[in-house]
């Protein structure tokens, strides 16, 4: 009863393997698989005939649950690891590109649109990185890794630098945004500092001669003449004499007001006399 139990439970994981394979991975030629697998053998070491754990030691797979999940099978089931390749349905080929899968998140039968996708990395900088010409051009995206001649591996690593050329790349853009933001505020504050010296009230410019109310000279220029103070002495008593002589002349044509009708209530009205002659 045991044995029918297992057979049924390795036929229907032979079948979801399948299903699942055909989901997840590309269409492989038959002639791509055969020569594929001539390679695996020479540089792994197994056959369709190895089993599960044996393939996983041989690809040196750490993460055997996500291997096996990518080919369709049940992770946790530890009975399959005991089970050939060929008795689960399973080419070397495929087992090597569950394992590329479960190592970079891609395989060499991806295409460029894919990895990038993968990698959240342009597809533009992975062309321009593998040396193809006009990488602008849309007619690479749909090449695989495989036809164009380039392994994971070599996707990893120019993964690896285009990361650290991004990290040193965002630092230095943020230090020039920094530098520039803090420049403009200098110069601005500079600017701001300026403006008070524009609008400046003109200064009073001391006097080189001070005279007091009497006419005596207090204090004057070391560089002023002699016969410049006499000068200006006598400019300043001739303009006062001439003010002198204006309020003089004010003051004698002054005429102080009179009110006309007291002044005619000292004169004899004529109606007067005519009374004091018909009496």
């Amino acid at each position: 009863m045991r044995k029918i139990v297992f057979i049924v439970t390795a036929i229907f994981c032979i079948v979801s393997a399948g299903a699942q394979i055909s989901v997840n991975a590309p269409t492989i030629s038959d002639s791509l698989s055969l020569a594929r697998e001539k390679e695996i053998l020479s540089e792994y070491g197994f056959r369709d005939t190895a089993t599960l754990a044996e393939v996983a030691a041989k690809l040196q797979i750490k993460d055997i649950d996500s291997w096996k999940s990518y080919l369709g099978l049940e992770s946790h089931n530890e009975k399959l690891n005991k089970m050939s390749l060929r008795k689960l349905g399973i080419t070397p080929y495929k087992a090597l590109l569950a394992q590329q899968y479960s190592v970079y998140g891609y395989t060499e039968l991806s295409t460029l649109e894919e990895v990038a996708a993968a990698l959240k990395m342009p597809v533009k900088k992975i062309k321009q990185e593998i040396g193809l010409e006009k990488p602008n051009s849309q007619k690479w995206d749909n090449y695989s890794l495989q036809s164009l001649n380039i392994t994971p591996e070599e996707i990893k690593k120019i993964h690896q630098e285009f990361e650290a050329k991004s990290l040193n790349f965002g630092l230095n853009v943020t230090l020039a945004g920094m530098l520039t933001v803090f420049a403009a505020l200098l110069i601005t504050s500079i600017i701001i500092g300026q403006l008070n010296h524009l609008n400046r009230p003109t200064k009073v410019k001391k006097a080189d001669l001070k005279i007091s109310p009497g006419g005596k000279v207090r204090a004057a220029s070391a560089t002023l003449n002699h016969n410049v103070i006499a000068a200006l002495a006598a400019t300043i008593f001739l303009y006062e004499q001439s003010l002198e002589e204006k309020r003089k002349i004010a003051l004698t044509f002054k005429r102080t007001p009179t009110n006309q009708w007291r002044a005619s209530a000292m004169l004899n009205m004529p109606n007067r006399e005519i009374y004091f002659k018909q009496r």
